[in-house]
């Protein structure tokens, strides 16, 4: 509470105020309507004496009844400045120009915000005394009201502004009320023109002059006549009964969307939206959706796309072409898997890489295709949508069986061919000691009858029988031998021979079945100078195909001899085994021959390729090689990586 100042006594004391004259009966009821008033009263008269004060001013400055000093006005201001009613500062020199303002009434109106944040409006009126009349009302609610709805204007202006359409407000006249800077723009007017509340035909009128505007299509043919091509507009566009949308060209390129929404007192609001680039990308989004109709359209392939429930949205041409008309291809089988698979798609979000399938097309022919399946997903990543693409295999897959026949059938051939190179080194081979045994035996024949005949005629002698003896000794040693020789080499063929026709399992030692290998390729080896050494142990024990696996030693070796070695070059095959690691052996071949060229390294495992075709090469060799290694066999077979001359090659299979 402020320091208190004694009291005065007012000229005229209000009710309750204290003892005092006795007002008249008039001044009764004036003194009880300043109370009832909600405005502060203060009458002061030309010597600054406060004659009267209400109620209200007691409240409004927040101190109790009689405690403002009332006989002199000018010490109720200082006690005011010194309380802060006026803000910091000297209370002396705040005061005196107070009092300086209220006896020359100026300003008449003016508001003082008191430190409470109350906001009172001061009214001065100066009295024909020369004193003045001042009232006070409290005006702080509305000038809150009042920064509110400015505020607001503020902000409705500023989101006006800021709007990418335009706007304009007119009223039952159709004149222009209020508007922002981008209507502005688009309606081509100053805003001069449009500050002076322009009607709705004037401005349309303007723009049809100005090219801004023009009639739409079917429009009849006014001339030069604006009157007539502005009745023609408004007529239908000025007064719509409801919310009416319409595009129209500008005369600067851009097109328009323009909003006509009426107002219950007969007004409109009208907004102004610049469409262009809508429509541009519109009519790209177009033309792209044709290029991709007719991207999709031209790819020889089944395509199609369907909603998460199944429902087929669209198919592109070789689709309808092998299905009709038919949203779906028949059920069956290959339609519950393709549903199934849908399924996936859409509860994993993942798609299904490329896999074979067989379903029938629209007339009931089973058909080969390659499918895939992706999802399309929305921005928050769930599918809304399954493309399915499925390519036609039919050819190729009909293709594959044909060359897996043909590839047999010369497979078979090539056995037959290494077979019957086999029956002729073995015939070549067992010639050999066939002759030798039969001419001991002829020999042995001319003796017999040599000696039989000394015998009969008597003529015997103990040196004759002696002699037979020694060459009937020799001939058959020499006969044994080269029986014995013969045998073995059919018996070598003869396993080889039946392990290549039958293709059956056996267990088989692996350094002794390449010694009888090698023993059906001397013939072939013998008119080379290529020698082919072993490293391998005995007791390999492999339990597998053996006439597989020859063909495969044998096709390697043969394969050397033709590309890896000139006629007449020496050269050197060395075949080495080891076990490992354990179950499986790893076997090498290496030459010291040509060599492979880098360019071709890569091709050298493909059906009927080879560098000799003009010379008899099929091109199989070391294909079928890559077949029964990898087939029959379970193992494998690879070039290696070398530096310097020849070539080499790692075999691996399983031992059982």
């Amino acid at each position: 509470m402020p320091a208190q100042i004694p009291d005065l006594p007012t000229t005229r004391p209000l009710p309750g105020d204290g003892p005092g004259p006795e007002p008249a009966a008039g001044d009764d009821l004036a003194v009880l309507a300043l109370e009832q008033m909600d405005q502060g009263v203060m009458l002061v008269d030309a010597d600054l004496t406060v004659r009267v004060i209400n109620g209200r001013m007691y409240e409004m400055f927040e101190v109790p009844r009689g405690y403002i000093p009332g006989a002199d006005y000018a010490r109720i201001v200082r006690y005011l400045a010194q309380r802060g009613e006026y803000g910091p500062g000297d209370p002396e020199a705040i005061a005196a120009r107070h009092l300086d303002r209220a006896l020359r009434a100026d300003p008449p109106l003016y508001e003082h915000r008191r430190p409470n944040g109350r906001v009172l409006e001061v009214r001065t009126r100066p009295t024909s005394g020369g004193g003045f009349v001042r009232t006070y009302s409290d005006v702080t609610e509305r000038r809150r009201a009042e920064d509110d709805l400015a505020t607001q204007r503020h902000l409705l202006r500023l989101t006006l502004e800021n709007m990418g359409q335009g706007i304009v407000l007119l009223d039952r006249d159709l004149h222009y009320i209020a508007w922002n800077s981008n209507a502005l723009d688009i309606l081509g007017v100053t805003e001069e023109v449009i500050r002076a509340n322009p009607a709705l035909p004037d401005l349309v009128r303007h723009q049809i002059a100005s090219g801004m505007v023009g009639l739409p299509s079917g429009a009849p043919d006014f001339g030069d006549d604006l009157d007539a091509k502005t009745v023609y507009l408004m007529d239908r566009i000025g007064r719509p009964e409801r919310e009416f949308v319409y595009a129209r060209p500008q005369g600067d390129g851009r097109f328009i969307e323009v909003r006509v929404v009426p107002l219950p007192d007969g007004g409109q609001v009208r907004t102004f939206t610049d469409i262009t680039d809508r429509l541009i990308a519109d009519e790209a989004l177009r033309q792209s959706r044709e290029i991709l109709t007719g991207v999709i359209d031209a790819i020889p392939a089944l395509i199609d796309v369907k909603d998460r429930d199944g429902t087929v949205r669209l198919t592109n041409r070789y689709y309808r072409e092998t299905y009709g008309p038919a949203a779906a291809p028949p059920p069956g089988p290959s339609t519950d898997r393709a549903i199934a698979l849908d399924r996936l798609v859409v509860d994993s979000g993942q798609g299904v890489p490329f896999h074979e399938d067989r379903a029938p097309d629209g007339d009931g022919a089973m058909r080969d295709w390659l499918t895939t399946k992706m999802p399309l997903t929305d921005d928050d990543g769930e599918v809304t949508h399954i493309v399915t693409v499925a390519l036609d295999i039919t050819a190729r897959k009909r293709a594959e069986a044909e060359l897996r026949d043909a590839q047999a059938s010369l497979i078979q051939a090539e056995k037959l061919s290494s077979l019957a190179q086999l029956v002729a080194g073995v015939a070549h081979e067992v010639n050999t000691p066939i002759g030798v045994t039969l001419t001991a035996i002829s020999h042995l024949a001319e003796e017999v009858g040599r000696i039989r005949t000394l015998f009969e005629e008597n003529r015997i002698r103990r040196s004759d029988f002696q002699e037979f003896l020694d060459v009937a000794w020799e001939s058959t040693r020499m006969i044994l031998s080269n029986v014995e020789r013969a045998t073995g080499l059919i018996q070598s063929f003869k396993q080889v021979a039946s392990d290549q026709a039958s293709g059956e399992r056996r267990a088989f030692d692996l350094a002794a079945y390449v010694d009888e290998v090698l023993l059906s390729l001397r013939p072939r080896l013998r008119r080379t100078r290529v020698s082919v050494e072993l490293d391998i142990p005995t007791g390999l024990i492999v339990d597998g195909y053996p006439g597989s696996f020859a063909q495969v030693l044998s096709n390697l070796i043969i394969n050397a001899l033709v590309h890896a070695f000139d006629e007449g070059e020496p050269g050197r095959i060395l075949l080495s085994a080891r076990e490992q690691p354990a179950g499986w052996i790893e076997m090498h071949y290496a030459d010291d021959g040509k060599g492979i060229p880098a360019d071709i390294r890569s091709r050298i495992f493909d059906p009927f390729f080879t560098t000799k075709r003009g010379m008899g090469a099929s091109g199989l060799g070391l294909s079928i090689c890559a077949n029964i290694m990898t087939g029959t066999m379970r193992g494998s077979i690879a070039l290696e990586d070398g530096e310097g001359r020849g070539t080499r090659f790692v075999l691996r299979f399983p031992v059982g």
